[in-house]
């Protein structure tokens, strides 16, 4: 077992709550889609979805990227067939969707293909990096003051993930064009579940929201930084937006909800809020997506508020 050099800070006796529990306003559900990501394009909300119709239960299913008008509900387009763990970045009126594609008979690979647009219609799509013998799952991309950084959560080879699936590793690039993988014993953190990944450089720091798998087959979201993916710290107010009976209410502008999904969401089994995303929101503050589910096969999506802009909610959690 290779052996990891990442140091974790966590908050001691010594530590005060400044600012007090982030605020949070539910919206309730707005999709039965999965892993999502919320973000703003030419003054318009959209949305990329993973549209699974075996909801992850089957790997031979055919899986897409959405995106959806977030106020109409309107899909605007479909692509990335052979791919899961959708993410997006954006950056200025370009958008770029990172797709994990899928190896035979499994939901995970070893390559990570990239699609972009500038219309949200028309996509491009290359191969972004490939590390064979790995397994790749969800993926995150941000900007950093040098080059572009990808964390890839992985689940083998287990000699750096080590004994808890999953862990995040990291690759940067100076153009989205020739990538170098950081030292694998820089993974984070070998020693806890770690999946669903969010990441965003701001003010000095990478900032990362990652699932973690609490005892009886719980799990919720937590807040991490970093300056150098050496050393990290751990957010004051995690979890954050754990389920709770909020998540089961329809929101106003939800799309695509049965009646049969809307009987199955008042009485589900819910043990798990995941794979949490965010955007600044045209009427101030931060709109939050998130799955709200079990990890079983049902989940649902949710949308959330704060009046703090992304920035601010981000240094908010270690204050």
């Amino acid at each position: 077992m290779a052996r990891n050099v990442t140091v974790e800070i966590n908050y001691s006796s010594g530590t005060k709550m400044l600012r007090g529990f982030p605020e949070f306003h539910r919206l309730g559900i707005v999709s039965p889609n999965g892993e999502s990501s919320p973000f703003l394009w030419k003054g318009r909300l959209m949305r990329l979805e993973l549209s699974d119709p075996s909801r992850g239960t089957d790997a031979q299913a055919v899986t897409r990227a959405v995106i959806r008008e977030r106020d109409t509900g309107k899909i605007v387009s479909v692509f990335g067939e052979g791919c899961y763990y959708y993410s997006l970045y954006t950056e200025g009126e370009k958008v770029f969707v990172l797709g994990t594609k899928s190896l035979p008979g499994i939901l995970a690979g070893e390559t990570v293909v990239l699609y972009e647009s500038s219309d949200l219609v028309s996509w491009s799509e290359r191969e972004l990096l490939s590390n064979p013998g790995w397994k790749y799952y969800n993926t995150a991309l941000t900007r950093g003051p040098e080059g572009y950084v990808l964390l890839l959560e992985a689940s083998e080879p287990r000699e750096f993930v080590g004994e808890k699936p999953f862990t995040f590793f990291f690759a940067t690039s100076p153009d989205m064009v020739s990538w170098t993988f950081t030292d694998y014993s820089l993974g984070f953190s070998p020693n806890r579940y770690m999946g669903g990944p969010w990441m965003r450089w701001s003010g000095g720091y990478y900032y990362v929201i990652s699932v973690t798998e609490l005892p009886c087959a719980r799990y919720s979201n937590y807040i991490y930084r970093t300056k150098d993916l050496v050393t990290w710290e751990v957010g004051y107010y995690n979890p954050i937006l754990s389920p709770c009976e909020e998540d089961r209410k329809l929101a106003p502008h939800g799309a695509d909800i049965t009646p049969e999904m809307e009987a199955e969401i008042k009485t589900g089994f819910l043990s798990s809020s995941s794979d949490m995303d965010m955007c600044d929101a045209p009427w101030g503050g931060t709109l939050f997506t998130y799955n709200v589910g079990n990890q079983l096969g049902f989940y649902f999506m949710c949308e959330a508020t704060s009046p703090l802009g992304v920035d601010e909610f981000l240094a908010a959690n270690f204050e």
